[in-house]
């Protein structure tokens, strides 16, 4: 599929069990997990959601449990890819969203990104995620391997 921007590991695509299949697990996994971070790209809010769907039915292995990875299973609340992206699309621009965007600004950008604001907020990030810790240890670390770990 060359339209496709598609990251191959070892020539293949990634192991099944490891690609984005379904929203709900992927909901579960950001939740119970507080090593597996994710973000919604733009596609999420202003797309026709073809992205979510294998349209061109790309071999994309199967799971553990014998199921093909395919179209990615979105919520029962929506009726199809395209319906979550515009349920998305409404969220985003919703009064309540508008109301409340200086509060995910100061979580990101703001006074509760560091410190101890970040800590009340529970905004607080495994240290090599920040820059600043990341120049600091590379200015302060002369061990190859430890280096290379850090790049």
């Amino acid at each position: 599929a060359p339209d496709l921007s598609l990251h191959l590991q070892a020539g293949k695509f990634d192991a099944p069990d490891r690609s984005f299949s379904s929203v709900a697990q992927a909901w579960r996994a950001v939740n119970d997990n507080m090593a597996d971070v994710k973000e919604l790209m733009p596609e999420f809010f202003g797309s026709d959601g073809s992205f979510l769907r294998n349209d061109d039915e790309l071999d994309l292995g199967l799971k553990q449990n014998g199921l093909p990875v395919g179209h990615v299973e979105v919520p029962l609340w929506a009726n199809d890819a395209a319906d979550f992206v515009a349920q998305h699309r409404e969220a985003l621009e919703s009064d309540y969203v508008s109301r409340h965007l200086h509060h995910w600004i100061d979580l990101i950008f703001g006074c509760k990104s560091r410190g101890a604001a970040a800590l009340e907020a529970d905004n607080l990030f495994y240290p090599l995620t920040y820059p600043e810790v990341v120049q600091n240890e590379l200015s302060r670390t002369h061990d190859a391997m430890a280096l290379e770990a850090i790049q």
